[in-house]
């Protein structure tokens, strides 16, 4: 492959434009949207930009809408926020946006020979290579100059915004430099101005393996096609604390996933790394096909959830893949894989104008299996286990359609910044919703970030004494499907001092079987958590009494829990229900069976923070006080409103790790089934 806005690169665009109904299509959009502002000089402020994670309602924390530079409006609650430092980190991604129109306007040109959009994308270089010295030096945390410290930037008020903006404007400079649309003087003064200057507030923050650093190398690559720089390319390749290849090597596992543990980040990072490669395509050198960039873009095709989403996990939203189809673009044209993704989008990024390959027309659909009595049969679809080594995580799906359950248990890596106190977490997906999911993340600017979304009980496992788990790595002891039944096994001996952790899931029938044990050298109090996204039933004979969120802990997230209560007169083996509280899931229930209750046992129910614009999730608590062993047996099933409960009986000791059965019957007269859990 060329680089980028060399001659045959030119011609190659030219002729997808006549060949390719998704190029010609993206170009002409491309042109509608630049088509007001390519006829007036750019109007880009001077004022550097602020912090993204600052950019949120104070009361709710979700992220800001820009009404226009001074008016910034929430989605939630609708109030408008005006001034600092909202201000500034609107203006941040109005510099954003400039650095991504003017590339944008350069492939127009490019594709169409429309000189208008070659000097409109001159015009927004040459400003701010002539004012970047007048953008003073500023971070975060409001220090300026030579007080703002090695993270600190200029345009943007840290390296990795300021690498992530001026990539594209050097990929702009590298096509209109191949197109000789800029001159000898032109070409120096955006060298000496802006890119050399870039690369000395960049290069004062080497990041080592970081997110971070793949976007300062993303900038270095792209500056140096653009200055025809070997030298720097192999920088930032070659750097053995810092480059590309460190990168993959020590951030990467062999099986693609990011080491931080978040999809939103392993997408982030994986954006970077392509235009590594992309740049470096300019040099000859064919990173694309390094088996772990490669590999992070396989990774996500098999472990993502059912409904083509990823669940969030330390500091991630919820992903959608689809978001991502201008990645795969790029993956299907180099690979040969996700084509399902690239056929469902409209093709018209910039991946897919320059990069996309044509798909093949649909094929017949493949007739799902059917038992004898018609019904399709989801036993039949192969489960899939999936184990993310590097963060140490197990991805399993199975069934097909409305019977498709998945589950996720993170046991590994800590995620070093991005990661939470999570050990042994379980996220739960059946009949097309996330019943269990991860607490995820706001904004860092948020208070509620370090407060709650990074805290154990904002999470679905185990919390000891009323306290967080310390940064600890579990290990997975099995991961198997044998004759339709999934068992996964994992544990954790360091997440609190002298407690064993242990979690075993069985995924059979529709069901999720979960025995969670807990060891301590020493009496503990032990909270066994989980949250779901639905509102719960109310059970008649139950008595609820309100009770303070600091009666179960003063610290470690637990005062952020909402109308605590305590439920009183379960018996040991109960049953609550929830109903989703989404969109369209009035009837979808999800049963949670608690059997077997330690001695002593209470359960708690309370509303717990989620991300906008949810903002609040149902919060189960049984806590066992003063406990050396403790075993919470749970049986999970989603199921319709009115279906009848199980009838469930446990055979065995839950507290012994060997020989514990489950007998399942579906009502009281069902056939029984008979499962090791």
């Amino acid at each position: 492959m060329d680089g980028i806005g060399m001659p045959a690169w030119t011609q190659r665009l030219r002729t997808r434009m006549r060949d390719c109904d998704w190029v010609k299509r993206g170009v002409e959009q491309w042109k509608a949207r630049l088509c007001d502002q390519v006829n007036r000089p750019p109007d880009i402020p001077l004022l550097g930009g602020g912090w993204s994670h600052r950019y949120i309602c104070p009361d709710d924390g979700a992220a800001l809408v820009r009404v226009d530079r001074h008016h910034h409006e929430c989605p939630c609650c609708h109030s408008i926020w005006s001034g600092s430092p909202w201000d500034e980190a609107a203006v941040a991604e109005e510099h954003n946006r400039f650095a991504q129109d003017a590339r944008l306007a350069a492939v127009v040109y490019a594709a169409s020979g429309e000189a208008v959009y070659a000097q409109w994308a001159k015009s927004v270089l040459l400003f701010y290579a002539r004012h970047y010295d007048r953008f003073p030096l500023h971070d975060i945390f409001g220090k300026v100059g030579g007080e703002a410290g090695k993270y600190g930037a200029k345009v943007q008020n840290q390296t990795l915004s300021e690498a992530s903006w001026i990539y594209p404007l050097a990929q702009a400079c590298t096509i209109l430099r191949h197109a000789s649309m800029l001159s000898a003087g032109e070409l120096d003064e955006m060298e000496e101005r802006l890119f050399r200057p870039v690369v000395r507030v960049i290069d004062r923050n080497p990041r080592d393996r970081s997110n971070w650093q793949t976007y300062h190398n993303a900038a270095l690559a792209a500056i140096a096609e653009a200055l025809g720089d070997v030298g720097l390319l192999k920088r930032a390749l070659d750097d053995e604390a810092n480059g590309f290849h460190f990168q993959m090597e020590s951030g990467v596992g062999e099986d693609g996933f990011w080491f931080e543990g978040a999809w939103s980040y392993h997408f982030y990072t994986l954006e970077a790394q392509a235009v590594i490669a992309w740049a470096a395509m300019g040099f000859g050198e064919k990173l694309y096909e390094h088996p772990r960039l490669r590999a992070m873009f396989d990774i996500p095709l098999k472990a993502m959830l059912p409904d083509g989403t990823f669940p969030a996990l330390h500091d991630s939203k919820v992903v959608d893949i689809r978001s991502y189809a201008h990645l795969y673009e790029w993956a299907y044209a180099f690979y040969g894989i996700g084509e399902e993704i690239v056929r469902s989008s409209d093709r018209g990024s910039l991946y897919g104008v320059l990069f996309g390959a044509p798909v093949e027309p649909l094929a017949e659909a493949r007739q799902p299996v059917r038992g004898c009595d018609g019904e399709i049969d989801a036993a039949s679809e192969a489960a899939a286990i999936t184990v993310l080594s590097k963060p140490g995580m197990v991805s399993v799906t199975c069934g097909a359609g409305e019977e498709a359950q998945a589950l996720l248990v993170d046991y590994g890596e800590h995620g070093d910044w991005h990661g939470h106190y999570d050990k042994l977490n379980l996220l739960y997906y059946a009949r097309g919703r996330s019943w269990l999911a991860d607490a995820g993340m706001v904004p860092y600017g948020h208070e509620l970030h370090k407060a709650w979304y990074v805290h154990t009980v904002a999470h679905n496992t185990v919390a000891v004494n009323g306290r967080s788990q310390q940064e600890a790595c579990g290990r997975l002891r099995k991961a198997v499907s044998e004759a339709g039944i999934i068992r996964v096994e994992a544990e954790a001996l360091n997440a609190y001092e002298g407690v064993r952790l242990d979690r075993r899931l069985t995924l059979a029938g529709g069901l999720l079987v979960d025995v969670f044990r807990v060891t301590a050298d020493e009496p503990s109090t032990v909270d066994w958590v989980m949250h779901t996204q639905g509102n719960p039933v109310e059970a008649p004979p139950v008595r609820y009494t309100s009770v303070t969120a600091e009666s179960l802990s003063d610290t470690d997230g637990y005062p952020h829990l909402r109308k605590v209560r305590h439920l009183e007169g379960l018996p040991d083996d109960w049953m609550l229900e929830w109903s989703w509280n989404g969109e369209g899931g009035e009837d979808e229930r999800l049963q949670v069976y608690g059997l077997a209750a330690p001695r002593g046992a209470s359960v708690y129910l309370a509303e717990s923070p989620f991300m906008p614009p949810v903002q609040v999730r149902s919060a189960c608590i049984r806590r066992v006080t003063s406990c050396t062993r403790a075993a919470f047996v749970t049986v999970f099933r989603a199921c319709r409103k009115g279906d009848v409960p199980l009838s469930l009986r446990l055979i065995g000791d839950p507290s012994d790790s060997e020989g514990l059965l489950l007998e399942v019957r579906d009502g009281e007269q069902g056939d029984a089934m008979l499962w090791t859990v």
